[in-house]
C-alpha cells in the first residue's frame, strides 16, 4: 500500500508551466491542456496517452500505458479540476477510474492525488506516473521525458500521434495485454520491497528522532512522540502509524523571560491553574512516522502533500495523552443534546404521558402513569450526565493566545524557515521580508533587493533585544548550510519567541504593530479585516472562560462601556470593522458629546455640541451598517444592543450546563430567544476583549486587599500598560534611590485618582494619561493624584446618569490607587494634589468600585493572622481615608507567591515508554559529528537559563540525556534504569582536595552585591551543575569524560563565587603533557557572578597553574593574567541563555586549540595568578579585540 505520493523529478513538462506562468484561471488551464495533449508525458516505461477533454469543464480523460509491453494499457482514469477560474493555485482535484478490477494500489494512488495541494496538470500527472512506476524495479529512477521528443528508439512511435489516435482504440481488450496482474506482480505490490528495507527505514527515522530529541532535551525542553494508533511494534508505533510530536516547557519557567504579571494578565490559567503546568506545542500532519523529518535542510517540505498542523495549549503533564491528542487534532465535534436537555425532555414526555393517562382512564387509571412519572422524577431512568473529567492530567487545554499562535505557525513557520535558509537572515528579518512579499505580491528576490536595509535593521534590533535577556536561543542562527533542521525544536523556539513579544504584533495578520501605545495584553492592528477576524473567529481572550470564571469583571466592563456610550464619551476604540448590522438607533438614546472645556476667570465656557442628523440606509433585513453611522448614533446603537443581552449570571449558568464527552459545549448564541441579534453578542465580546488591562476582583476577606477601605467598595487588582511597564517603573525607582536619599529609604509613594464613571472605559484601556481634560488643570498639565482617598471618592469619582439595567454590580463610582516614584520635588505640583507629567513614574495597582451590591465578607477571615507584608510608607506621604491611615500590601507579593507555588508543585516527570524507547534505541545508525569552534563562535546553550527548576525529584531526570548529547554518545541508554550500572572507569580522574585548598587559601572575599533575579539564576545553574556532576560520577565515562569538577567542600553560603576544576585533557595535547610532567592535577578556576546575572556575564579566571604568556610563545586563549580571552565572556558576546557547563566546555575547547599556538605551562607554573593581573589581562585583551568590558567588573573582581 502506498503511504504517500513521491515528489516527481524535474522534467521538460515543467517548461510548459514556466511558459504559461503569465496566464491564470481558465486561460492557463486551456494552455496547459493543449501542451499536454500535444507533447504528452513519459516516465521510464510508463506513458500518458489518449488525452482528451471530458464531458464537463475542467475534466480530462486519459490512459496510462506500459511501453515495455507494447503500449499495454495500465490505467484509464479521469482527472477533474473543480474550478478552472482558480487554476492553478486554488483549485481542487477529483480523480476516479471506471476500471472495475483496479487493485487497491491504483486506487490508493488516485486517492493520493486528491490530497495534494493545487498544482498544474503536468505536475499532477508526473506524480501519478512516478507513483505507479514504484511497482517496477527498473522504472522508478528514470527521468520524465516529453513524448513529443521521444526518438525512434522508444518503439519508433510519436506520443503526439498516439494522443490523437481514434477513440475507438480505448475499447481494446485490456486483459489480453496482461492487465494489472502483468504490471503489478504480487511480489512487488509492497512499496518497501522487503523486510530489510523496512528495518533500514525505521532505523534511519529513529536515528533522526533520537538526535532531535537529544537536542531538545539539552535545552531543558521536553520532547514527546504520540502515536495515534496503538501498535505491538517496539516503542508502541510503526512507520505507517500517524503520529504527533510534542515539545513542552513548564509554564513557571516562562517567568524567566516574561513577567509573571503579564502571563497572568494574558490568561489566568497560565499560572493560576495547577493543571496548566506545561506549555505544549503539538505538531501533527506527518501522515506517518516514515515522513519524518518533514522538511529538507533548505527549509522546504520533503514532499508535496505534507501540511503540518500545530496546536498550542497547556497541560498538567509534559505531553497530552493519546486520547486527548487525537481529540485536539481532529477538526470536528459532535452536535447533540446535552445531558440537561435530555433530562428536561424526558420530564416533559413523562408529564404528557401522565396527562394522556388521566384523560383516558380517569383518576383510577393513573397509578401506573403516576408511578412512572414519580419514578422518573426521583431519578429512575434518568440519564446520568457524563461530564469531562477535570482531573484528567492528559488533557490539552487551549488558552487565550492559542488560536493566534496556531494560525501563525501554520501559515508562516515553514515559509520563514525557507527564507532564513536562503537569505541568511534572522526571525525578525524573515518576518519583515515575508510581510512585503505578501502585501506587495512580489518575488522574494525582488523584495530582498528593495528592502535589504530594512530587513537587516530588523535583525539588528532583535539582536539587541536578545542581549537584554528577553529572547530565547535561536537554533537556526549557527546552522551550517545543508545541515539538517530540527523542526520540533525550531518551531518551539519560535513559539516561545513570539509568545514573549506577542504584544508587539497583531494577533491576526501577525505583522508588527506601529502604534505608540503598547498594551499589557496582545491585541490587533487598526486594519478593519484584522478587527473583524479577531472578533468573528474568537481570537484572544475567551469570552466564555471570562464569564464562567470572572463574571463580576465582565459585568464591570459591560457596565463601564454602557455608561460611556450612554453619556456620549465613548470614543476610540469603537467596535468598527466587525461587519455589525444593527437596528436603526433609538433617537432618544442619541446625545451630543459633552464638552470637556472648563471656564477660567477670563474666558467663557464653551458652547455645548449639537447632535448631527443621520439618514439610515435600511436593508431588507431591517438593519443598518454600524460602521456607516455617525459616532453619536454608534453610541446609541451600542446601548440598545447591550440592553437586549441577558445578565452575566444567566450567561454563566447557561455555559456551566453539563455536556457529554465528544459533544460541543454550550454556546452563548444558543441563549437567543429571537430577540438577540448576532451584533449584540459581538459587542459583548468587544467589551471584554478590547480591554487590554488586567482586572481581577479580590474578595473582601483576602489579605491582599487594601486595609482600612470601607467595606462597600469592591477591590480589583488593576494593571494597565505594556508588559515591560513594570520594568520601566522599577528602573525609575532604582534611578531615584541612587539620586535621592529619601527615595533610598522610601522608593515609592501611593495616591488615588478619581474620575467620573463614564471615563473609566477609556482609562482601563489607555491608562492614566492626560490627553483629555476631565476635571480641569488648575495646577498644570499631568495626571492628578490625591493622598486623601475621600478627595477622589467624593469630589471626582462621580456616578453616571445611566447604568446597564442587567448589571448585578451596578457601579456608581470608580477610584484607582497608583504607585508613584517618590520624587515629589520633580512633580509638576505636589500641593494640594500630586500632578505628574511622566507617566512612566505611575503604575496602577488597585481599582476600587462602589456599586449597588456590596462584596460578600468572610467572617472567619477576621480571625486570620495577616501574613502579607505591607508597604513601608514615607511618613511625609502617607495615604488616608477620612483621616485614617491605609495599609497597602506590597505590590507583586501575590504574583511571587503564585510563582513559588507553581514551582513547588512542579514534578520532574519521567519519560513514558515510547519516548524512552527513542532515547535508548541502539539500532539507529550513529553519525559522528565533528564540531569546530573558535573564539567567534557561540556555544549552543539552552534557550532559557539552563538548570533544573525548583522541582521535586521523582525518578531519573530527563536531564540525563543532556550529558549524553554533549559527550557525543547519541543515546540516553546509559542513564536508563533498565541498563546495568557499569560505574566509573578504574582510571577515572580523582579530586585532590589538599591541592585545591592550597590554591584557594588567599582568595578575595565573595561578591557582596546581589539581586533577587541573579540569586535565582545562580541557584538554577548550581543545581544543574551538581546534578550533571552526580550523574557523571556514576556513569561509565566518569568524571574523566565530564572534564570538570566542582568540589562541594569549597562551596560557601555565598554562591556568587564558585571554584571549579578543569581536567582530563586529550593526552596528545602539549598542555596535557605539561600537566602530567609537573604532576598538576587540574586547572583551578574561580567564577564570580555579578548582580546583573544572567544579563551580565560571569567572570572566569584561572587561579593556578600559570600559563606561558602569548608574547612568550603561549596560546590557548589564556591572557597573561590568567583570565580567558573570549568574546562570549564580554558584554558584546554574552547572552543570558548561556549555561555554565556550556561555557566551561567552550573554554576547554579553546585551551585545547592548537591554533595559532598551543597552550603551555610557564616555567613558574606553581605561582598563582593574582586578581589584579587577571583583571588587567582581561581588559587588555578586550581592548585589543574591540570588545566591551562588562559594566561593574571592577567592583565584582575587587
Amino acid at each position: 500500500m502506498l503511504d504517500a505520493l513521491p515528489t516527481p523529478p524535474a522534467s521538460v513538462a515543467q517548461s510548459s508551466s514556466i511558459k504559461n506562468a503569465h496566464l491564470k484561471g481558465r486561460k492557463r488551464f486551456a494552455a496547459d491542456f493543449a501542451d499536454l495533449k500535444a507533447q504528452g508525458l513519459e516516465l521510464g516505461e510508463l506513458a500518458v496517452t489518449k488525452v482528451r477533454p471530458g464531458d464537463d469543464e475542467g475534466m480530462i480523460d486519459l490512459v496510462v500505458v506500459d511501453r515495455a509491453r507494447g503500449d499495454a494499457r495500465v490505467l484509464r482514469c479521469n482527472i477533474t479540476i473543480t474550478d478552472t477560474s482558480e487554476y492553478p493555485k486554488h483549485h481542487s482535484i477529483i480523480t476516479f477510474t471506471d476500471d472495475e478490477d483496479a487493485p487497491e494500489r491504483v486506487t490508493t494512488v488516485l486517492s493520493g492525488l486528491q490530497d495534494r495541494p493545487p498544482m498544474p496538470i503536468a505536475d499532477v500527472l508526473e506524480g501519478l506516473l512516478l507513483a505507479l512506476s514504484g511497482g517496477k524495479k527498473s522504472s522508478a529512477h528514470k527521468q520524465v521525458k516529453s513524448l513529443a521528443a521521444t526518438s525512434a528508439a522508444t518503439k519508433g512511435k510519436s506520443f503526439a500521434s498516439n494522443a490523437t489516435a481514434s477513440d475507438d482504440e480505448d475499447t481494446e481488450d485490456y486483459d489480453s495485454d496482461g492487465g494489472y496482474d502483468a504490471y503489478f506482480p504480487d511480489d512487488e505490490l509492497e512499496v518497501g520491497k522487503g523486510k530489510a528495507n523496512k528495518e533500514k527505514q525505521r532505523a534511519l527515522v529513529l536515528a533522526r528522532l533520537q538526535r532531535d530529541f537529544l537536542e531538545i532535551v539539552s535545552s531543558e525542553y521536553r520532547p514527546g512522540l504520540i502515536p495515534f494508533t496503538p501498535s505491538d511494534s517496539p516503542g508502541g508505533f510503526d512507520m505507517s502509524s500517524d503520529l504527533a510530536l510534542s515539545v513542552s516547557i513548564p509554564v513557571v519557567r516562562l517567568t524567566e523571560t516574561i513577567p509573571a504579571q503579564a502571563l497572568v494578565a494574558w490568561d489566568r490559567r497560565l499560572l493560576g491553574s495547577p493543571r496548566a503546568r506545561h506549555l505544549v506545542l503539538l505538531i501533527s500532519g506527518f501522515g506517518s512516522a516514515a515522513a519524518y523529518p518533514p522538511i529538507t535542510p533548505d527549509g522546504e517540505y520533503v514532499r508535496k502533500g505534507i501540511q503540518l498542523r500545530f496546536q498550542v495549549g497547556v497541560c498538567a503533564r509534559y505531553k497530552p495523552s493519546r486520547t486527548h491528542a487525537v481529540e485536539v487534532v481532529r477538526t470536528y465535534g459532535l452536535v447533540g443534546k446535552d445531558a440537561e436537555d435530555e433530562v428536561r425532555e424526558k420530564r416533559e414526555e413523562a408529564a404528557r404521558a401522565r396527562e394522556a393517562a388521566i384523560a383516558e382512564w380517569g383518576v383510577d387509571g393513573t397509578e401506573s402513569a403516576d408511578a412512572s412519572f414519580m419514578d422518573f422524577d426521583h431519578g429512575y431512568g434518568e440519564p446520568e450526565p457524563v461530564v469531562e473529567d477535570d482531573a484528567d492530567e492528559g488533557r490539552l487545554e487551549r488558552f487565550s493566545l492559542s488560536s493566534s499562535l496556531e494560525a501563525l505557525l501554520e501559515s508562516q513557520l515553514v515559509k520563514l524557515i525557507w527564507i532564513r535558509c536562503k537569505y541568511g537572515v534572522g526571525w525578525a528579518g524573515a518576518e519583515v521580508m515575508m510581510s512585503y512579499v505578501e502585501s506587495e505580491q512580489r518575488g522574494h528576490d525582488d523584495v530582498w533587493r528593495t528592502y535589504r536595509t530594512e530587513i537587516t535593521l530588523a535583525d539588528k534590533e532583535e539582536i539587541a533585544l536578545a542581549r537584554s535577556g528577553m529572547l530565547t536561543h535561536d537554533p537556526l542562527r549557527h546552522l551550517a548550510k545543508g545541515q539538517e533542521i530540527n523542526l520540533p525544536y525550531t518551531a518551539f523556539c519560535y513559539l516561545i519567541r513570539r509568545l514573549t513579544i506577542c504584544t508587539r504584533y497583531c494577533l491576526v495578520c501577525h505583522n508588527k504593530l506601529t502604534t505608540t501605545f503598547e498594551a499589557l495584553k496582545p491585541y490587533v492592528c487598526d486594519r478593519p479585516l484584522c478587527t473583524y477576524q479577531y472578533y468573528a473567529h474568537n481570537r484572544g481572550v475567551s469570552l466564555e472562560y471570562e464569564i464562567m470564571h470572572n463574571p463580576d469583571t465582565v459585568d464591570l466592563l459591560v457596565s463601564l462601556t454602557f455608561s460611556a456610550a450612554a453619556e456620549g464619551v465613548l470614543a476610540d476604540p469603537l467596535p468598527v470593522g466587525m461587519a455589525l448590522r444593527v437596528p436603526p438607533p433609538d433617537k432618544s438614546r442619541v446625545i451630543a458629546t459633552p464638552s470637556t472645556g472648563y471656564p477660567s476667570y477670563h474666558q467663557p465656557a464653551p458652547a455645548p455640541a449639537s447632535v448631527p442628523d443621520a439618514t439610515y440606509q435600511i436593508g431588507l433585513d431591517g438593519l443598518v451598517e454600524f460602521d456607516a453611522l455617525p459616532i453619536e448614533h454608534m453610541r446609541a446603537a451600542i446601548t440598545g444592543l447591550l440592553d437586549t443581552l441577558p445578565s452575566v449570571d444567566e450567561m454563566k449558568r447557561h455555559l456551566e450546563r453539563k455536556v457529554k464527552p465528544g459533544k460541543l459545549k454550550p454556546r452563548l448564541k444558543q441563549m437567543d430567544n429571537g430577540g438577540i441579534l448576532p451584533a449584540a453578542w459581538s459587542v459583548l465580546r468587544w467589551c471584554v476583549a478590547s480591554c487590554t488591562a488586567y482586572l481581577e476582583e479580590m474578595s473582601s476577606s483576602e489579605e491582599q486587599c487594601i486595609q482600612g477601605v470601607e467595606p462597600g467598595w469592591r477591590q480589583f487588582r488593576f494593571s494597565v500598560g505594556a508588559p515591560d511597564a513594570e520594568a520601566k517603573f522599577q528602573a525609575a525607582l532604582d534611578s531615584a534611590t541612587k539620586t535621592d536619599s529619601n527615595a533610598k529609604k522610601y522608593p515609592s509613594l501611593y495616591a488615588f485618582h478619581g474620575s467620573p464613571l463614564r471615563n473609566w472605559h477609556s482609562i482601563i484601556r489607555h491608562g492614566l494619561w492626560y490627553r483629555t481634560v476631565a476635571n480641569g488643570r488648575a495646577y498644570g498639565d499631568g495626571v492628578y493624584l490625591a493622598k486623601e482617598a475621600q478627595t477622589s471618592m467624593g469630589h471626582y469619582a462621580v456616578g453616571g446618569r445611566a447604568c446597564w439595567r442587567k448589571s448585578k454590580l451596578g457601579p456608581t463610582s470608580c477610584v484607582a490607587l497608583a504607585e508613584v516614584v517618590n520624587l515629589p520635588k520633580q512633580f509638576v505640583s505636589q500641593n494640594p494634589h500630586f500632578v505628574i507629567k511622566d507617566t512612566e513614574w505611575i503604575v496602577c495597582r488597585y481599582l476600587l468600585i462602589k456599586g449597588l451590591e456590596a462584596p460578600a465578607s468572610d467572617a472567619l477571615s477576621k480571625n486570620k493572622k495577616a501574613t502579607i507584608p505591607f508597604v513601608k510608607m514615607d511618613p511625609a506621604q502617607t495615604i488616608t481615608l477620612q483621616g485614617k491611615h491605609l495599609q497597602v500590601p506590597q505590590s507583586g507579593y501575590h504574583i511571587g507567591e503564585l510563582v513559588h507555588q507553581r514551582q513547588e508543585e512542579l514534578i520532574d516527570e519521567d519519560h513514558d515508554a515510547t519516548d524512552q524507547y527513542i532515547f535508548e534505541e541502539k539500532s539507529a545508525p550513529k553519525e559522528v559529528e565533528v564540531i569546530e569552534l573558535s573564539d567567534d563562535d557561540e556555544p549552543m546553550p539552552p534557550p532559557l537559563a539552563t538548570g533544573a527548576s525548583k522541582t521535586k525529584k521523582k525518578g531519573s531526570s530527563f536531564v540525563s540525556a543532556v550529558t549524553s548529547a554533549f559527550k557525543g554518545k547519541g543515546s540516553a541508554a546509559a542513564g536508563s534504569s533498565s541498563a546495568p550500572a557499569k560505574g566509573p572507569p578504574k582510571d577515572d580522574w580523582k579530586h585532590d582536595a589538599e591541592y585545591v585548598r592550597r590554591a584557594v587559601s588567599h582568595l578575595m572575599p565573595p561578591p557582596s552585591e546581589a539581586a533577587l533575579s541573579a540569586s535565582m539564576a545562580v541557584k538554577r545553574e548550581l543545581k544543574a551543575m551538581m546534578k550533571e556532576q552526580e550523574k557523571a560520577m556514576t556513569s561509565s565515562g566518569g568524571l574523566k569524560e565530564l572534564g570538570w569538577y566542582m568540589p562541594e567542600e569549597f562551596m560557601t553560603d555565598n554562591f556568587f563565587q564558585w571554584i571549579v576544576e578543569m581536567h582530563s585533557f586529550d593526552e596528545e595535547l602539549p598542555i596535557a603533557k605539561d600537566l602530567k610532567r609537573e604532576r598538576v592535577n587540574s586547572l583551578i578556576f574561580e567564577i564570580r557572578f555579578p548582580p546583573t546575572y544572567p544579563i551580565g556575564p560571569p567572570y572566569f579566571r584561572i587561579i593556578t597553574p600559570r600559563f606561558l604568556p602569548f608574547i612568550h610563545g603561549g596560546g590557548g586563549h589564556v591572557t597573561g593574567g590568567g583570565s580567558i580571552c573570549m568574546d562570549l565572556l564580554t558584554s558584546d558576546g554574552w547572552l543570558p541563555s548561556y549555561s555554565i557547563p556550556a561555557v566551561l566546555m567552550q573554554i576547554k575547547l579553546a585551551i585545547s586549540n592548537l591554533d595559532p599556538r598551543p597552550a603551555r605551562l610557564a616555567s613558574n607554573w606553581n605561582v598563582s595568578y593574582s586578581v589584579q593581573e587577571s583583571l588587567a589581562g582581561f581588559k587588555r585583551a578586550a581592548a585589543a579585540h574591540g570588545w566591551t568590558v562588562p559594566e561593574g567588573i571592577d567592583q565584582l573582581v575587587r
